[in-house]
Formats: structure tokens, C-alpha cells, sequence
């Protein structure tokens, strides 16, 4: 067969399928398959992706407290205006980094996912921080095609990337295995 022939295509923009996307990495919509692709890989579900979201957050916003206590014990207000946000920046960033270079935030590495790009290898940081602007400058309606999906959709953010986040608790993991388990037992 030719690799012509063998080729599919979005029925909802026309774009080109690889065999094993669920989703359209143009538009986004379902390709009509079902089942978990030959490859093992499954996408992460919204629920378990909203929750290392709000890990991740939770993380970034860890320095502020130690840091504005100290401020207000030794009086100085600078610290919270300045040092705090500083902070939540150099912990977000650290944060992309590890993205890029290992796919997994600390979010994601307790819950068992991954963020892979097309070819299923770590996604680079640019492209990391390139999705993390893209959700913050629509200020988190970025998710709305995944949050409003009973099934696992790709966000804005993710096509326009090019990115997926796989669960690897529930299906294969394209970057190896897991130093340690994940924190939940993934439903099949």
C-alpha cells in the first residue's frame, strides 16, 4: 500500500492524522478511535490534569509564605513586593525547564503524567513556556476545549503547540519508566 493510501484526515478541518492520534492536532476534534492506540500511550484525562495543575500552582506559591513572614518579623515590606514575586517567577521557571527537559512538572510527576510533543520524546522549553504563556494570556480559557470534553481533549494551548499530556499510570510511558510510582491508581 501506498503511504497515500494509507493516510487519514480530520473529517472536521481535513488536516493529516497520524495512525495513532485520538485527537486532531489542528482542530482538536475526536478521529473516531476509540481505543487505546497500538502504542500503549493514553491521554491524560481532565480531572487528573486539572488536579497536578493546581499542584503545580500550589508549588509556585510555596515561597510567598515563608518569605512574608520573615518580611513582617523583620519589618521589611520590600520583601513581599519584590522578593516574593521574584520567587514566584524563579519557581515557574524551574518549572518549565524540567518540563522541557523531562516532561513532567511536580504536578505531573506525583499524578503520574507527562507532556511529550509529537514525536512522544520531552517537549523542549521553548515550546514548554510557549504553552505556558499561551494559557496565561487567556487567563485559563486556554483549557476550556479540555475542561468541557467528557473525553480527553487537547486545551488551546496544547494544539497550538503542538504538546499532549499522556498518563503514564494508566497507559505506556514513552520516556522510560518512572523513578517512583505515582501517587493514584489510574482507572483503565
Amino acid at each position: 500500500m501506498s503511504e497515500l493510501s494509507q493516510a487519514r484526515w480530520c473529517a472536521q478541518c481535513g488536516a493529516a492524522l497520524g495512525h495513532t492520534e485520538l485527537y486532531c492536532p489542528s482542530c482538536g476534534a475526536e478521529t473516531g478511535t476509540s481505543q487505546l492506540p497500538a502504542d500503549g500511550i493514553r491521554p491524560a484525562g481532565r480531572s487528573v490534569r486539572c488536579a497536578a495543575y493546581l499542584m503545580d500552582v500550589a508549588a509556585m506559591i510555596v515561597p510567598a509564605f515563608p518569605l512574608s513572614i520573615t518580611a513582617a518579623l523583620l519589618d521589611v515590606p520590600e520583601v513581599v513586593s519584590m522578593v516574593v514575586p521574584l520567587a514566584f517567577v524563579a519557581v515557574w521557571l524551574w518549572m518549565q525547564i524540567w518540563l522541557g527537559l523531562m516532561g513532567q512538572s511536580a504536578g505531573k510527576a506525583m499524578l503520574g503524567l507527562r507532556l511529550v510533543n509529537a514525536d512522544n520524546r520531552p517537549p523542549g522549553f521553548g515550546p514548554t513556556v510557549l504553552r505556558s504563556l499561551i494559557f496565561v494570556g487567556t487567563l485559563g480559557l486556554a483549557a476550556l476545549p479540555m475542561l468541557a470534553s467528557p473525553t480527553p481533549r487537547p486545551g488551546l494551548h496544547d494544539r497550538l503547540t503542538g504538546l499532549t499530556v499522556i498518563d503514564v499510570a494508566a497507559g505506556a510511558n514513552p520516556l522510560g519508566d518512572r523513578p517512583h510510582p505515582a501517587l493514584r491508581k489510574a482507572q483503565p
